[in-house]
């Protein structure tokens, strides 16, 4: 059995990796297509992720937190699977004309078309990475996912050359899905048979519909600037705010993405075993917000230059937003864990009151912002992330009795390292901009002047964190004979 810190070092390395992978593509991508294209692309995305909601009905995530599973089990987890996901990808392929006629735009029609042939895959291989997942065999899931980023990453940059646009960025999310479901067939157990079986219906079904519901109301809310600006200011507007967006959500998904890989399986654990989670799961704040924190403070000093940079003066106007995207991740961070705390204690019912609450005031505040402007919607997501944090507290409260105020506690150490490392930078910013230093230079040095504040800062003010870095680097550092 993988240990919890090894999962942690698996899991990152696979989120390094599909970040940088995600990055690189996204800053060669940028130079060759427009504004207008990636907004395109982002709706017919925004529409595929609020249907996917319910092909995956939290069929995955039951199999990992279940005390114990049994074959009919998973065969009931493989025909429910297959039941939503097949009859999802024809709802959705049905809908692709009427969404497109809706947005005035014929190429929406295509491009969601062809995602939701991914929705036939996807059964294939869901059940075993749930399986993987929950045995947190995390090496053979970085080789996989990286594999498959990779796959996608290479079809995406030779369409979008070929002229392509949104329809290759699709099709490029198909390709990385095949790589992903052919390897998952090839190492599946033994357990795993493609024969549905519905007998276990009900209990995966009471765990799935308040997680689906919850699910959708998340994709509903993250996807709203989507649907709302392409509808109001047009597919531009819709493109800025999604460039604007794009760095600080790829950076969320790889740094809540990783914690919740490893938290949930984890947590599950410790509920299973019948141990209190209050304790690890402030300290796991202790430990790591420092990394969300230190991102997010960055960006929103350094989004002009940090734009220009990797995405070119086009995308200019979008670095307003993009800061106080960055201030909406800084109030965000004591959220982080909240979801797999209460998703691995069984507790999704208390996860979607708090959903139920919080993503409708979201997605209303952004429908009239959206008609004003992108740094409207932008601040929209600054004031709701505050209230996220209030309600989602509430609930861990209840079921693991931790208040908000041990959270904020624990991170003190955290945000007294973040503000050590930004003094310099931000005198740096104010400089450069006085004496028109390029943006390259602007963003490489002030870059460069944080990470060693912060090193230095880390180590100076005894953060936790330091011994992690400390056993990395004795972990890597040559051995002398």
């Amino acid at each position: 059995m993988t240990s919890v810190r090894q999962a942690i070092g698996l899991a990152a390395s696979q989120r390094i990796l599909a970040f940088a992978i995600s990055l690189a593509t996204t800053m060669v991508i940028a130079r060759l297509i427009t504004p207008a294209e990636s907004g395109i692309y982002s709706l017919a995305v925004g529409l595929v992720a609020i249907v996917q909601m319910f092909r995956d009905f939290g069929v995955g995530e039951y199999l990992v937190q279940a005390r114990e599973i049994d074959d009919k089990t998973i065969r009931s987890a493989f025909g429910m699977s297959l039941l939503f996901a097949w009859a999802l990808g024809c709802l959705l392929f049905a809908a692709a004309a009427p969404a497109a006629c809706f947005y005035n735009e014929p190429i929406v029609a295509n491009v969601v078309r062809i995602l939701s042939l991914n929705f036939f895959l996807v059964p294939f291989g869901y059940i075993t990475h749930a399986l993987l997942t929950r045995e947190m065999r995390f090496g053979t899931m970085l080789i996989i996912q990286t594999t498959s980023a990779i796959a996608g990453s290479i079809s995406a940059t030779l369409l979008t050359w070929q002229g392509f646009g949104a329809l290759g960025l699709a099709w490029s999310l198909v390709v990385a899905m095949v790589a992903n479901t052919l390897m998952l067939l090839a190492i599946r157990p033994a357990s795993v048979v493609f024969r549905p079986d519905f007998s276990a219906w009900r209990r995966i079904g009471g765990f799935g519909a308040y997680k689906t519901a919850g699910m959708l109301l998340e994709q509903f809310a993250r996807r709203a600037p989507d649907f709302a600006l392409s509808r109001l200011l047009g597919f531009s507007a819709s493109g800025l705010y999604n460039r604007a967006n794009g760095l600080a959500d790829t950076f969320s998904d790889f740094v809540v993405g990783t914690v919740y890989r490893v938290a949930l399986p984890q947590f599950a654990r410790i509920k299973n075993e019948g141990s209190p989670l209050g304790p690890t799961y402030v300290e796991t704040y202790r430990m790591f917000a420092c990394i969300p924190l230190s991102f997010f403070g960055f960006m929103a000093l350094y989004s002009e230059p940090v734009i220009h940079v990797l995405f070119g003066d086009q995308w200019l106007s979008a670095a307003p937003a993009m800061s106080l995207i960055a201030v909406a991740g800084l109030l965000s961070t004591p959220v982080m864990l909240a979801a797999p705390a209460l998703t691995g204690a069984g507790a999704v019912d208390r996860l979607f009151r708090a959903q139920l609450v919080v993503n409708p005031i979201q997605i209303l505040a952004i429908c009239i912002a959206a008609s004003v402007s992108i740094e409207a919607v932008a601040l929209c997501m600054c004031l709701v992330s505050a209230l996220r944090v209030a309600l989602y507290h509430q609930q861990i409260h209840r079921v693991h009795g931790v208040h908000l105020v041990e959270i904020l506690k624990a991170l003190i150490p955290s945000l007294t390292v973040v503000v050590a490392a930004i003094i310099m930078p931000t005198a740096f910013l104010f400089w450069a901009k006085g004496r028109g230093l390029p943006a390259l230079l602007t963003a490489s040095i002030g870059g460069t002047i944080f990470v060693v504040g912060w090193l230095a800062a880390l180590y100076g003010l005894k953060h936790p964190y330091r011994m992690e870095l400390g056993r990395i680097y004795r972990q890597f550092r040559p051995v002398r004979n």
